[in-house]
């Protein structure tokens, strides 16, 4: 029973050590645990910021500053998951929600830049669907012949406009966004037939 014992204190002892030994050193650890260990996050040093370990070239530990969803910033750049994003702006760059940020002039999702997006009408809707005042995007990929206009998120990764249903970004052929409803567990119909996961399902 001494024995159990003892094991778990040190286990709880040596828990704490990497924390400790960043605040001996004078770091700002950014450090999100999960099951005990730590996930890939920024470190600030004194002379450099790291990244799952390893420095990122040019960033300035004095001005530098983590944001969230990965991303960061220092006067100069920005970053995701460690890496500067070509050409974004620093001082008015801005985290949305869902991985979607952006700046003055170009919007991203995860780091990566969403080409033709408007950032000034550009919003973040919920289940990673967005829009600006032209399009619709879904995971950052522009969704063909969606309407901004009349697009809603509905639930479970479905949403719809005036004409049609969707489901994670892709069209439901045939489907009746007059009559859509959702069920539950995936499940939805429109009044001629019942859809599963965006799939019709048959009736056979």
């Amino acid at each position: 029973m001494k024995k159990i014992v003892f094991i778990i204190i040190l286990g709880l002892l040596w828990s704490t050590i990497p924390v400790e030994a960043q605040r001996r050193h004078g770091h700002r650890e950014q450090y999100e645990y999960s099951q005990g260990r730590p996930r890939l996050q920024y470190v600030i040093g004194h002379n450099a910021v790291l990244f799952d370990g390893k420095v990122i070239k040019g960033a300035s530990p004095a001005r530098f500053k983590v944001l969230r969803d990965g991303y960061a910033r220092d006067d100069w750049k920005v970053y995701y998951m460690g890496k500067a994003i070509k050409g974004a702006n620093s001082n008015s760059f801005k985290v949305l929600d869902n991985g979607y940020a952006k700046d003055s002039w170009d919007v991203y999702y995860h780091g990566s830049k969403i080409k033709g997006a408007s950032s000034g009408s550009f919003k973040v809707l919920n289940g990673r669907y967005a829009l600006d005042a032209w399009d619709v995007y879904f995971k950052g990929m522009k969704i063909k012949g969606a309407s901004p206009g009349s697009f809603k998120v509905l639930r479970d990764g479905y949403a719809c406009d005036a004409w049609n249903v969707y489901f994670n970004g892709d069209k439901i052929k045939g489907a009746s966004p007059e009559r859509f409803r959702i069920l539950r567990d995936g499940y939805a119909e429109d009044g001629r037939n019942t859809y599963y996961l965006g799939r019709k399902v048959s009736r056979r």
